[in-house]
């Protein structure tokens, strides 16, 4: 008797990654590359973008001041605080 399996029911191989676990995996390998170079504005960027992609605005919020605190004028840390600040204090929804 022969046994099929179907798409759903095979193992993913470890390239198909999800786009969130892609996003954790990216998120780990710049925090290990500012723990060597704090100052890389980019790589700072970046991270709290991810952050904020993955849920996690607090974290995100923290990164975007950072950059701030040296670069005072970035537009966008600006708009990423302002995002994460929103994302933070909305108020929930009732469902009245």
């Amino acid at each position: 008797m022969a046994t099929t399996i179907g798409t759903l029911g095979e193992p993913s191989s470890p390239r198909s990654n999800t786009p969130n676990e892609e996003r954790i995996i990216r998120i780990s390998q710049l925090q290990e590359t500012l723990a060597v170079a704090p100052a890389d504005v980019a790589a700072r960027s970046e991270l709290a973008t991810l952050l904020e992609q993955v849920d996690r605005p607090e974290e995100a919020l923290l990164y975007w001041n950072a950059i701030l605190s040296c670069e005072p004028n970035n537009l966008q840390a600006r708009e990423g605080v302002a995002r994460c600040r929103r994302r933070m204090f909305q108020p929930l929804q009732s469902n009245r």
